[in-house]
């Protein structure tokens, strides 16, 4: 029996000792593309690294001593941790951002559950209609910020002469009714220079780009959804409310999650629409956490506090992954 155990182990373990042969470079590629540079930044932002700051080197290479940790040219401090909580830039930025994820999250979630609806309605050119919500979200970020800034221009675009138009209609009116109360309104909206306009716009314009993400996605979850279960509802009296609240709603709600979920993950990460249309303006008002650490990093070359804000934004992310999974679990039917 010893013997036959032995003979049938043999081509196990060799089918072992193969496939984590072809595995390993694929696990290797892994660590080197992800773990590493994590690692090598969790490192980093517990530094004084900064970019053109050779003082202290070179006043240690002229008393003929080692310059910071080990003679590596750095020391190793907790400051940027601690920096973080007086910060007042890094607040603003952690505000705004939390801002566009909530904002911008409930937006996207229901403009694109009402189009999930109407999209699954049997109509003439449903195919096209869907074709056509769909292309802003095949746009690269950066294209469609451009064309939000052109939108929402406050002197060359649309919606500038529609507010132009507007202004003469209602001063037009005034001048016919009796009073002054019409004579001298003015609608015009500041929409990229006003620091309490800017973050609205920035919300409208990652909006319009992914509400069509969102509605492909409840869309297709919709369409799950047996006919027979809204059959059986209206034989039984129920009204298009009732069946939105028991039935549809409460089956989408695991794609629900999914869909705010990776919109709030993406969101966390802002940056191509603000660095394309206010810079961050104006003053910081529409400045985010990921262009906060770019500027940071990039701009002041202060490597060691960017990659503080980086962790720190990474434990955020976490945290907001963790507790929304934790909360939709508990209302999610089983």
């Amino acid at each position: 029996m010893a013997r036959q155990a032995k003979a049938g182990d043999a081509p196990f373990d060799r089918n072992v000792v193969m496939k984590r042969v072809f595995l390993s470079p694929a696990i290797i590629i892994l660590l080197a593309l992800s773990i590493f540079p994590l690692l090598w930044s969790l490192g980093m932002s517990v530094t004084d690294i900064q970019r053109g700051d050779n003082r202290g080197a070179a006043a240690a290479a002229e008393a003929g001593e080692d310059s910071g940790f080990l003679g590596l040219g750095f020391n190793i401090t907790l400051q940027n941790y601690q920096r973080m909580f007086s910060d007042q830039r890094l607040h603003s930025t952690i505000r705004n951002t939390l801002v566009f994820v909530f904002s911008g999250v409930t937006i996207q979630y229901v403009i694109g559950f009402g189009l999930a609806m109407v999209l699954n309605q049997d109509f003439r050119g449903r195919s096209i209609v869907r074709v056509i919500f769909l292309m802003p979200m095949m746009m690269s970020p950066v294209a469609a910020a451009y064309a939000g800034r052109m939108m929402f221009d406050s002197s060359i675009s649309p919606l500038a002469q529609f507010q132009r138009t507007l202004t003469d209609t209602l001063q037009g009116i005034g001048a016919i009714l009796p009073g002054t109360f019409l004579d001298d309104a003015v609608v015009r909206i500041p929409w990229l220079t006003d620091a309490g306009w800017a973050p609205v716009t920035m919300v409208l314009i990652d909006s319009w780009q992914w509400i069509p993400f969102v509605t492909l996605l409840l869309l297709a979850g919709m369409q799950t959804i047996p006919d027979e279960l809204y059959e059986a509802a209206k034989v039984d009296g129920a009204n298009s409310l009732q069946i939105l609240r028991s039935i549809t709603f409460p089956i989408l709600l695991p794609i629900s999650a999914t869909v705010i979920l990776i919109r709030g993950l993406e969101i966390f990460k802002i940056i191509d629409i603000i660095m394309v249309t206010t810079g961050g303006g104006p003053g910081n008002a529409t400045e985010s956490l990921t262009m906060y650490i770019f500027d940071t990093a990039l701009t002041f070359g202060n490597y060691g506090y960017a990659a503080s804000i980086s962790f720190a934004l990474l434990a955020t992310v976490i945290l907001f992954a963790t507790v929304f999974l934790a909360g939709m679990r508990r209302i999610t039917p089983r």
